[in-house]
């Protein structure tokens, strides 16, 4: 009996480590590497080696966590600081890293484990696609139709820069149209920006960054009147959280439009988006709203008038104006596929460096970038995720309030995320003007636009199931009354 329960019994010992998570083997590899890794970093050579050995270490953590890939992502934009540096101005994000990683890592899965029932299919993800082959051709046509006054691969660095940019932004919506799985997964992304919103409001009432790791920069007031107002208006709460949220709310606005008038990005798509959802929550509130609206900027009409109107023309409506004709001057000649993603710079360092001037323009950078063939891509896109979640916000029972105000929330989000991409590139940064690092606060708008198209995916199949499920009733129904007859 000895002979026979000894192997068993090895057996079973050889397989003790199959049952340790791959969260702890990554920890204990870490702490015993250590050492070795911190004298690597404080050398310059063995620098990259040292991040070789963290990625080795970080593989088996980023497998066991990629089940919470949206999530890392947002957090990450919001509250984690790290970059790396690229030896420019233009240092690499820890929320841009992880979308790469995370990505990577999605597709390869996706490819040798066949997990096809995981591919986003919606119609704005067509488009999408094209959009990005669109980028990666206008990459090599810019430098086959380079103009002869252009020195070879001039800029490359900030070239690839923003052609990474313009890839792993659509990457990132498919990450969150792959998983997210129920409109209820939302809320922990919705519930992060509200906990950075908070901090956020009492750094605005301390005077000073209380919380330097905090990121509040580009569209994050958008995000947060978005889904905040929809919370407030359309979800059933507590009187304290319901004022709680309210009076976040009131500091952050009188934050963006108090100090912070002139900078109009700052408040103008926020106040379309909280109108929109007002506007899809009751019509005589919405009527109340914009009543007080305008009647608070006839109050304050002359420092309304100063800030918005004579200092933003003096300071940015002439110059815009002079780039958007400037870059035109590049553009006309590069109309089929652009100059490439960054690639009008070049351009402009060769022939007007004196004049140089970016457009602070989203929808002119995809023209200028991938020309009329990338811009139709890009505008296709935008169409098809709008109706997309209009359909979305027609689908969602009037009962399910927690459904209507995220969904409410993603409409006035993208309504004011059309005009904010009209006011800066808040959508696709710019490698000159946002840089790649711009990355922390435009991925908010991708990783909803993929909770979108999840949420889309979401409902049709609950239709579907509505239907068959009616439609077994209905042919039992008719087969008793036969059977009866």
């Amino acid at each position: 009996m000895n002979g026979i329960a000894w192997p068993r019994a090895l057996e079973r010992g050889s397989r003790w480590w199959e049952r340790i998570p791959p969260v702890v083997w990554g920890a204990g590899s870490g702490l015993l590497l250590a050492p070795l890794i911190g004298a690597l970093v404080l050398t310059s050579r063995g620098r990259w080696l040292a991040i070789g050995l963290l990625g080795m270490i970080g593989f088996p953590v980023l497998l066991f966590l990629s089940r919470y890939t949206v999530e890392l992502i947002v957090f990450s934009s919001l509250f984690v600081p790290f970059t790396l540096s690229t030896g420019s101005q233009s240092p690499i994000v820890a929320s841009l890293l992880l979308t790469a990683l995370l990505g990577g890592l999605w597709l390869i899965r996706l490819v040798f484990e066949r997990e096809k029932e995981r591919w986003p299919r919606a119609p704005a993800v067509v488009p999408l696609v094209g959009f990005m082959g669109v980028s990666v051709i206008s990459f090599f046509w810019s430098e086959i139709w380079r103009d002869p006054m252009i020195p070879p691969w001039f800029l490359y660095r900030a070239r690839l820069g923003g052609l990474g940019v313009m890839v792993l932004s659509p990457l990132a919506l498919w990450l969150a149209a792959a998983h997210l799985r129920h409109p209820r997964q939302m809320d922990r992304l919705v519930g992060m920006f509200l906990i950075a919103g908070a901090l956020g409001a009492i750094q605005i009432l301390a005077g000073q960054p209380l919380f330097p790791f905090l990121n509040t920069g580009g569209l994050f007031p958008l995000w947060l009147f978005s889904f905040g107002t929809a919370f407030l208006v359309f979800r059933p709460m507590s009187a304290w959280l319901r004022l709680g949220l309210g009076l976040m709310l009131g500091i952050w606005g009188w934050y963006v439009l108090v100090p912070g008038i002139s900078w109009i990005s700052g408040w103008f798509p926020p106040i379309i988006a909280i109108l929109v959802v007002i506007w899809l929550r009751s019509r005589r509130l919405f009527a109340l709203v914009f009543g007080a609206l305008l009647l608070l900027a006839v109050i304050y009409w002359r420092p309304l008038q100063f800030w918005v109107f004579d200092y933003n023309y003096q300071t940015s409506g002439t110059t815009r104006l002079e780039a958007w004709l400037r870059n035109w001057q590049v553009t006309r000649e590069h109309l089929l596929f652009g100059t490439g993603p960054a690639g009008y710079a070049a351009y402009y360092m060769t022939y007007f460096p004196d004049q140089a001037m970016a457009t602070h323009n989203n929808y002119l950078d995809v023209l200028a970038q991938t020309g009329l063939i990338g811009m139709g891509f890009f505008l296709w896109f935008l169409a098809a995720l709008g109706r997309e979640i209009y359909r979305i916000w027609r689908w969602v029972r009037e009962s399910d309030h927690q459904a209507r105000a995220l969904v409410a929330g993603l409409v006035g989000g993208f309504t004011g995320l059309l005009v904010a991409m009209g006011l800066g590139d808040w959508f696709l940064p710019f490698p000159y003007t946002q840089t790649i690092a711009g990355y922390r606060y435009t991925v908010w708008g991708w990783l909803f636009a993929g909770a979108a198209v999840a949420m889309g995916r979401y409902y049709r199949s609950l239709r579907l199931q509505l239907f068959y499920a009616a439609s077994i009733r209905g042919s039992r129904g008719s087969s008793s009354r036969t059977s009866g007859g």
